[in-house]
């Protein structure tokens, strides 16, 4: 998902526990900000060599596993609007970077506001489609190689093939605002100057990929379907290290009682995690408890709940009790055989002052 301004306002109101941190390449806003249910790796903003005077632009890199080792690489831009001085050498940028920091074989999502469609102006789409691989998933669904200029372009790769399930421009009422998410009206202001795109993808993992019976699916690996993290100042959950300040990706290694782990998922409670299980899985396993580097701070109460919803508790199946420091960790082992959910609550025990948390070597074991 690719934003302006209004990033922080709608990352605020939705759950989504893996983002990029909003560093703007221009002060007017970038718009190169990802939102993720699944784990992703830190993102790298590259500003064009060629720029207009009055503005600097650029793309976003970001690597996001949709399975346990498959990964999608998904780039976000946001094209110059001269055509022959900046738009045809930004999207040959674009398309040297692609070629060189994205394996031939890995998957690709390129969206973002590219201010050219195939034919409009010139024929600045083509070279960057074909040397990709790409399809264009308006053309995909519709047949139309113009359109928006809002494009997203895809690719399949050897673990993952990539299907186009439904596209949408989103269309909006200028004057009511009530028409989707794109181009509505908030406050009298338009949010966006242009109307929102939206594709849905199927994917299917190849057979040398997939997980099979009694295997173990680690929760670093895991799409998240809901994730809150203390507010987002704290920044996106740790991918198999700690919390860390509130950057992304900014932890260190997780140590707990002073066992490293290699594994797992960090936290800042107050933390809620929601795993749509499905009742594929038989176990729940983890270490739990508060990270070395809180030093002498922290107190916690980690709970594991199934069948619970985002208001629903569900059954209370571990209860950690109050968690310090200098207590010692204590292991998670429940049965999630009949659970369509799994909620995973790290709450404060007073002050949140560096209530950094680890849910450490936390793992399913498939049915």
């Amino acid at each position: 998902m690719l934003f302006f301004n209004t990033f922080a306002e709608l990352r605020d109101d939705t759950r989504f526990p893996y983002f990029s941190i909003n560093k703007h390449l221009y002060s007017g806003g970038s718009g190169l900000d990802l939102l993720s249910k699944y784990p992703m790796t830190k993102s790298v903003k590259v500003e064009f060599n060629e720029n207009p005077i009055y503005v600097s632009k650029g793309f976003q890199k970001n690597t996001v596993m949709i399975y346990p080792d498959v990964f999608v690489d998904v780039y976000n831009t946001h094209c110059g609007d001269d055509y022959n001085d900046h738009i045809v050498p930004q999207l040959q940028q674009i398309s040297d970077y692609i070629q060189a920091n994205s394996p031939a074989g890995r998957a690709v999502i390129f969206i973002g506001d590219m201010n050219v469609t195939w034919h409009w102006p010139g024929n600045a789409l083509q070279p960057l489609i074909t040397a990709n691989n790409f399809q264009d998933a308006c053309v995909v669904a519709t047949g139309n190689q113009g359109g928006p200029v809002d494009r997203i372009l895809y690719r399949s790769g050897t673990d993952v093939t990539l299907t186009l399930d439904h596209y949408e421009r989103m269309e909006s009422n200028q004057h009511t605002g009530d028409k989707y998410f794109g181009h509505f009206i908030k406050d009298g202001e338009l949010l966006s100057d242009h109307p929102a795109v939206l594709a849905e993808f199927n994917f299917t993992v190849a057979d040398d990929k997939r997980l099979q019976s009694g295997d173990t699916l680690y929760l670093s690996q895991m799409k998240l379907d809901y994730g809150y993290n203390n507010g987002f100042d704290h920044g996106p959950f740790g991918i198999n290290q700690g919390i860390g300040s509130g950057d992304e990706w900014d932890g260190q290694v997780m140590r707990m009682d002073p066992k490293t782990y290699a594994k797992g998922v960090g936290v800042h409670a107050f933390s809620r995690i929601i795993v749509n299980a499905n009742k594929k899985y038989s176990r729940f396993i983890s270490d739990v408890g508060i990270d070395e580097e809180s030093g002498s701070n922290g107190k916690v109460r980690f709970k594991v709940y199934i069948n619970g919803t985002e208001t629903v508790p569900g059954t209370l199946v571990f209860d950690s009790g109050v968690m310090e420091p200098w207590t010692a960790t204590k292991t998670v082992d429940v049965d999630v055989s009949n659970a369509n959910t799994v909620k995973l609550i790290v709450d404060t025990e007073g002050s949140d002052s560096w209530d950094h948390a680890d849910w450490a070597d936390a793992r399913f074991i498939l049915k």
